[in-house]
This record gives structure tokens, sequence and C-alpha cells, in this order.
């Protein structure tokens, strides 16, 4: 008990050497630097709005131009405004040869109702708050004519399993398939809006139509999107990438067959540990020094952090807050949303669903970021196909908005009502009625109307070659990205990515190169330009198993090849070719061999020396000294030294050199000098091999050493084919399809079309001409004219064999008819014999299977009947066609016949 009281003692006394840190010390020191900071940027604002105008005082017309454009965007009282007189261009477009629809230049009724609703929302909007960006409410279409925002969300599915329920997959689309192209004047109010059908056809558009078209495949494939109006930074709204970080994760493709791990199971009694004696006073004072540096690093990142937010609140330039965009927001847990709602659990226990979110995604990149990504600085309004809503909150940063728009301090509903999952009803409490039992039509409101869009298509062809000239490039910092439709290159490539030391793009460090579809299986290249290094990577399936291959364009350089061992006779893994040697490595083979090496001669095939390493038996039986663990044959010196496996505790292992003695004459045999043995044994203990168990080995030898040369010349042959193959498929490569792919196949569709034809074509020719009896028996002839004697065997011969098919069915019938008359004989019998011990219903039974048997003889009976009628017609018609055959010589056999 002593000893556990000092060491709690101990560790008390250590606990109160424990450092503190109080997280209110430096509060007021972070409150003196906020308002430091704080001073700081009104002094910047101060002084770029000096230097402002102190440019435009410098500056003429031009800035005067511009100042007149900026004024107009603080008091937008005109732009935006919808011509109520609802002009329409019938005239222009109804016989156009785009033939757009009716709804593409007309206004229905309704459609004007909701445009003179949204002028009045619109005006009061800006008579209230008139120093607020004009609000996008109607905007000309193609056919220029103003249409309502949400109506030009035209939802829709598509076909394409990719499409289908996934936003990343639709935001890539839109991306790679649209041209992105700046609004006209980025400081203006937009000034079109084409339908997303015109823009998949003409692929070209600027933010607000790929919002727009973006949006319009959201809803349709399930997800609550809306789309935004906004500000964004310069380089949102230009598309620049060139000071973006290459955003995805370089993919180095591995093919490599993952190996199942053996998971050994715990023990089930194991020892308790050692108590540790020793102190740990330093480490515990290194580790509370530790603790206090990092605790003021983190302060320090925190005080960094708050600077760096107060200069991102900083304009840039005069035109930070001006500059127009428009990209879609997805709200999660969303009450119209038609995806399952998350949940989560509050403080008193209850599942309720979790509180509404958002994520951004750039319809120009396809990238989808949360709320406190730094490239969106203002929101205005957001729609969707059922509402307009206006932001009404007072924030700094994009990411405190908050998103729950049932709130109408928080949005402002230029449809109230819509959509029907936002209405809340509040039922007073004379109202004997529930919310569930309220009648839709008691409400007067006005809801958006079916979209005047056309229904959006994607074709086959179109959404596989995705980009419009059938490749892409980006510009990132430090690299670039380029990605090319399916089977537009003729190499197969459809992905390139290179990075670079620089961000000029002069100078290249390592690409990254993606194939599809090769015949070869290639997957992928990377290049390395300083070394030269080179690696290609393949699929299973290849001929000679090759799964990864490096080289250099350096000659010299060794090459290396990498095999799928599990579909190779020889179970080859690695492969490595120098200038004078070749290294090979095995993968569970049958003679435990893991590797051999060659060395030969430069410039010729000649071997110097070879190396070959075994693992050890499994089997206890063969002792160490005599299982081969290194076999090296040295052709230029004639030895063959053999090196066993270590033997338990052994220190050294033991040794069998052989120098090859002279070749004998023809017809002699080896003789054995036990001179040109050295043996070496690491256990003294072991017996001696005798001379015949040294000699049979050294035949053993020699005919292996033979093997050996024979196994290189093969080696080296596969090697040049493969070698020589590569440079073939590089030099020409080749690219498949499936028999499956609509595309593609066309010339085997064309043939099994042209196929099937033919075969309609003759089954409709056999069925137009009558039957030909007597083709069958002219085969043997050859199409010859026949003589007297084969026309009377050919005739006779059809005749018989009609009569014997004849005879033959009506044999079947007949014997039918007669099982039929002994079974109800039989029954007849049977019932007369036991009529009495019968009950009625079994009686009932009986009499019934002897009705049926009567029905069946009277049905075989009439069909022996017609059958022998229609037999004796039939064979009277062969007989007659055959007569009239010109094919037969019958000139002698009619007079004969008919006598």
């Amino acid at each position: 008990m002593p000893p556990k009281q000092n060491r709690k003692g101990t560790n008390a006394k250590k606990q109160d050497n424990i450092v503190r840190i109080d997280p209110k010390q430096h509060e007021a020191k972070l409150k003196e630097i906020q308002e430091r900071r704080r001073a700081e940027a009104e002094a910047i604002k101060e002084e770029l709005l000096e230097e402002a105008l102190l440019d435009e005082e410098e500056m003429g017309e031009e800035e005067e131009s511009a100042e007149e454009v900026w004024s107009d965007v603080e008091a937008p009282f005109d732009i935006g405004r919808i011509d109520l007189s609802f002009p329409e261009t019938s005239a222009e477009f109804a016989d156009s040869l785009q033939c757009y629809p009716p709804s593409y230049y007309t206004l229905s009724p309704k459609e004007r109702l909701l445009l003179l609703y949204a002028e009045n929302f619109r005006k009061q909007f800006t008579t209230l708050y008139p120093k607020r960006r004009p609000l996008v409410l109607a905007l000309p279409n193609e056919c220029n004519v103003q249409k309502f925002v949400c109506t030009t969300i035209r939802p829709t599915s598509f076909i394409h399993i990719p499409l289908i329920g996934s936003e990343t997959e639709c935001a890539k689309f839109v991306a790679d398939f649209i041209t992105y192209e700046p609004l006209e004047d980025l400081m203006k109010f937009p000034t079109r809006l084409i339908s997303p059908a015109s823009i998949l056809r003409k692929r070209r558009g600027n933010c607000f139509e790929l919002a727009t078209l973006l949006c319009s495949m959201l809803i349709g494939a399930g997800c609550p999107a809306m789309v935004v109006s906004g500000v964004a930074r310069a380089e949102t709204v230009l598309n620049d990438q060139r000071n973006v970080p290459f955003p995805y994760q370089f993919k180095d493709l591995y093919t490599e067959e993952k190996e199942i791990p053996n998971v050994q199971t715990g023990q089930k009694y194991k020892l308790r540990s050692m108590p540790d004696l020793e102190s740990h006073l330093e480490e515990n004072m290194a580790q509370m020094m530790r603790q206090k540096e990092d605790d003021e690093k983190r302060m320090r990142e925190e005080v960094e952090r708050l600077e760096l937010e107060e200069m991102e609140l900083l304009a840039v330039d005069k035109y930070h807050f001006r500059r127009s965009h428009a990209w879609v927001v997805i709200i999660d847990n969303a009450p119209w949303s038609i995806k399952p709602k998350k949940t989560c659990i509050n403080d008193e226990g209850d599942e309720v669903p979790e509180s509404t979110k958002a994520r951004f995604i750039e319809p120009s990149t396809g990238f989808i970021c949360d709320t406190h990504c730094k490239q969106y600085i203002l929101i205005d309004s957001v729609w969707d196909h059922q509402n307009y809503y206006v932001n009404m909150q007072n924030y700094q940063r994009v990411s405190e908005i908050r998103w729950n728009m049932t709130d109408n301090k928080d949005w402002e509903h230029l449809l109230p009502g819509e959509p029907p999952e936002m209405r809340l009803y509040t039922v007073g409490s004379d109202e004997n009625i529930t919310e569930s039992t309220r009648s839709l039509g008691e409400e007067k409101h006005l809801d958006a109307i079916r979209s005047w869009v056309n229904k959006l298509h994607i074709g086959l062809k179109e959404f596989e070659e995705r980009f419009p000239n059938l490749e892409k490039t980006v510009h990132y910092a430090g690299a670039v990205h380029e990605r090319f439709s399916p089977y537009s290159k003729r190499d197969g490539k459809t992905e390139q990515i290179t990075i670079y030391y620089d961000n000029e793009y002069k100078d290249p460090n390592i690409r990254w190169e993606y194939y599809e579809n090769r015949a070869d299986l290639l997957q992928q290249i990377k290049l390395f330009y300083k070394s030269g290094k080179i690696e290609e990577t393949f699929l299973k399936g290849r001929n000679d198993s090759l799964r990864f291959m490096e080289y250099n364009s350096n000659p010299i350089e060794p090459k290396i090849l990498h095999f799928y061992p599990a579909t190779r006779v020889d179970s080859l893994q690695n492969l490595s070719v120098c200038n004078e040697k070749i290294v090979l490595s095995y993968s569970e083979r049958s003679d435990r061999c893991t590797l051999k090496e060659f060395e030969f001669r430069t410039g010729g095939q000649a071997l110097k020396k070879t190396t070959e390493k075994f693992k050890r038996q499994s089997t206890e039986n063969v002792p160490a000294y005599k299982d081969i663990a290194v076999r090296t044959i040295d052709f230029a010196l004639g030895k063959i030294l053999l090196k066993f496996h270590y033997a338990l505790g052994a220190l050294t292992s033991s040794t069998l050199e052989f120098i090859k003695p002279p070749k004998p004459d023809y017809g002699h045999e080896i003789k054995f000098d036990h001179q040109l043995t050295k043996l070496y044994k690491a256990n003294i203990s072991d017996p001696d091999p005798t001379p015949l168990e040294l000699y049979k080995l050294l035949l053993e030898e020699l005919k292996h050493q033979d093997k050996v040369k024979k196994q290189f010349e093969k080696l080296l042959e596969e090697i040049n084919a493969i070698f020589d193959l590569r440079r073939q498929e590089i030099k020409n490569p080749t690219l498949k399809f499936s028999i499956f792919d609509p595309l593609r196949n066309g010339a085997a569709r064309a043939m099994q079309m042209k196929q099937a034809a033919e075969e309609e074509a003759l089954k409709l020719e056999m069925s137009s001409k009558p039957a030909d009896f007597l083709a069958p028996y002219l085969v043997p002839y050859k199409n010859r004219a026949l003589t007297y004697e084969e026309s009377w065997a050919a005739f006779n011969s059809c005749l018989n064999e009609l009569k014997t098919r004849f005879v033959g069915l009506l044999n079947d019938l007949q014997r039918q008819y007669e099982d039929l008359t002994a079974e109800g004989k039989s029954l007849q019998r049977f019932l007369n014999k036991f009529e009495d011990q019968f009950d009625n219903y079994n009686y009932e039974k009986l009499v019934e299977q002897s009705n049926v048997i009567a029905l069946h003889k009277r049905m075989i009976q009439q069909r022996l009947t017609l059958t022998h009628e229609e037999s004796q017609k039939k064979y009277e018609t062969v007989k007659a066609s055959l007569m009239r055959d010109e094919r037969l010589n019958l000139k002698r056999i009619g007079s004969a016949t008919n006598s």
C-alpha cells in the first residue's frame, strides 16, 4: 500500500505542474487586433475611393461612360423592365427554318398574367430598395419574346445511365457538352435567356443559360436544385482556372491482384504486461512544451485566419461587387425534394429532419462545393420551375446565408403558396377543420405555368462525343488537363494530364495518358520528362499476360516487364532486361524456383553465367544439405556451384562445386574425377556423399545446363517478340468495340439485316411455289439428263416412299384404334363385374372415363377415314405430276403404265 500512495502523490505533483491555458487569456488581444484590422480596412477603402476619384478625373470620356453604367446599377429602376404590351413575333418565326413551336413566339393569357405580376413585383422592389441590384425576372428568348425565368426551366430525365439521379454526372456533362461564353458586358444586366433545348442544339451559352439547363437536368433527376443570380469573382465569371490548383487526384492505375491478408486469431490467454518502472519526467516536460507551442501556433493561425477573412471582404477592384453571374444551388432536405429526407437525433432524443443545407454547382466547370467557397460574393435571388425567391438577408459572406425558404423574413416569395409542400396553414380556434382536409380550391393565389420549352433530348452519339470539338482542354495552375471523346483519337486516348514546374506551361514534369477500347488492352502511359522514364499499364487479357512495363527513352537503361503470374504457364512475375543481364522472378512455381539470372556477352547470345534461386522444400524428408538454394552455372570457367539451404541453427550453408569434365568421345560416357569436385559441409556430422551420388548429381546438372541454354534461347525469342509487338502496337494502334455498340457495328448490322431479308425472301418463294416431290431423288444424278431406266427408278422410288409413308401413318392410327377398343372393353367388363361395389362418385368417374375413351375412338376412326381418302388423292396427284415432269424420260413408260 505505501508504494501506491507514493505513486499517487507523484502523479498529483505532476498534475500540479501541468501548464493550464486560459481560453479567454487572449480575448482582449484578439479584440484589439480585430479593431485595428477594421480601422486599417476602412483606411484602405478610403484610399481606394480617393484613387478611383483621381482616376475618374484623369481619364476622359471612357471613364465617364463607365460611371454612367455604375450609376445605372446603383439606381436600376428601368433595368429589367417587362414590356406590358406583350409583343409577339409570330410573323417572324411562325414559318422560320428553325421550326419553333408557337409557345416560343407567343404568350398565353396566364403567361401574360405572370409577366404582369412580375413587373408589379419588380417596380415595388426597386421602389423599396433602390440601391439593390436589379432582379432577373423575364428575359428575351431566341424568338425575342420576354419569358418568365421560372417557365424557362424544363425538368427532364434522360435515359443515359450516368445522368440518372447523379448531380455530379449532370454537372460534368453540362460543363463538357456546352461551351461557356461570358456575358457581353459583365457589369450589365443579362440580355437574353435562350431555352435549354436550343442550348443543347447550339452547344454554346452564357452562365444563365448553362445554369437553367443544369437546373432542368437536376430537377428531372430528382434533386432539389435552383438557379442562383448574384455576383461572383472575376476568375469565376471568366472561367479562368489558371490560378486554381489541379482539382482531381492523379489516377495511377494499378492492375496487380490484391493478396488476401492472412489474419491470425489472437491468443485466448495473454501474459500481463510488465509494469513501467522508468521515469517519464523529461518526456512529460517535453510533451507540455510541445502542447504549449501547439497552442501558441493555433492561436497565431487563428489570428491569421481572422486577418484573411477581413482581407477577403475588401474589394479587389471597383468592379468587385458588379460582375453578374448565375450558378446552381442544391438545397438538401428541402420540403419539396422527392429524395428521402435525412434525419438526426435532437437533444430530447427524438428523430427529427435535419436542417436545410446548400451546395453550389458551377455550371461552367461542373465543380460542386459548399457555401464556404470564396468564388461567390453576393446572392440576389434564386428560382426554380415553381417559384421565385428574393434574398432579403443581411450578410457579409455567402456562407452566412440561411436557406430556409419558408422564412419570409429571409426570402421574399414572388408567388405565395408555391410549391404546395411549403404551404403553411393556420387554422383559427373557431374552425373545426384539420390541415389535411383543407380544400385547395379555397386558396386564391397565382402559380407558375407549365414550361414553354420543348422536351430536352440528348442523343446517344451526342452523349458519347460529349465535347463540342471532340476534345476539351483546361489550364490549371501548373497543369493542363486534356480530354477527348471516345474513338475520336486514332490511338484511343481519352484523357491526358501534364504537370509543369512553372505556371507558363513551358517546363513539363510528368504526363499521364489514359486509353480506352484498345485491342492491346493498353490502359495508361506515364511519362517522366526529366528522367525519360516511361511506364505502361495494361488490363488483364493479353496473350503474353503483360501487366506493367517500365523502360527509358535511353536504350542503355534497363527495361522491366511485369506480368500476371496466374495466367502464365511458367508463373513469371517480373522480367528485367539489361545489355548484359536478364533477371526473371517467379511466383508460386511447382519447382520452387523464385529467381533466374542470365548473364551473356554484349552483342551476342553466348551465355556467361546463370544463377537460379529456390525456396526451401516444405517436406521434412529432404535434409538441408541436399536441398538446393542457389544454383550457379559459370559457362566461361566451366563450373557448376550448388549452394544448399541453411540447416536449423547453422551459421553457414553447405556448398558443392563441380568443374565440368571434358567432353567424351562419341559413344563414350563421361568419366567422373573426384578431384574436379569441391565439397564444403556446414555440419561435420553430415554424411559424405558417395562417388555414385556425386556422379548422378553431376549428370543431372549437365542435363540441366543444356536445358538452361534452350530456355535462354526461347527467352530471347519471347522478349524480342514482345518488344516487336509493342513497337507495332504503338505504330499502328487498333481499337475494338462491342458487338452491341449501336454506333459502330453498322456493317455487322447491315450484314445481319441483309441475311435476314434473304432468308425471308427464300421462305416467301418456297411458299409460293408448288412442292417438288422429285427433287430429293434427282440428287444422285447431279442435274444431268436421265435415261429410261434411271427415270423408271426415280419414278418408282418416289411413289413407293410416298406409299410407305401413308401406310405407316394408317397403321399407327389403326394401332391406336385397337388399343382404345381393348381399353374400352376392359373397362366395360370391370364396371359390369364390380358395379355394386362402387359409390356414386367413383362410379360416375369410371363412366366418364369410358365416355372419353369412346370419344377418342370416334376421333381416331374419323382420322382413319380422312387419311385413307387423302392418301389416295395425294398418291394420284403425285403420280400425275411425275408423269408430266419433263425431267423424267417417261415416253415409253406412259403406254405401259396406262395399260
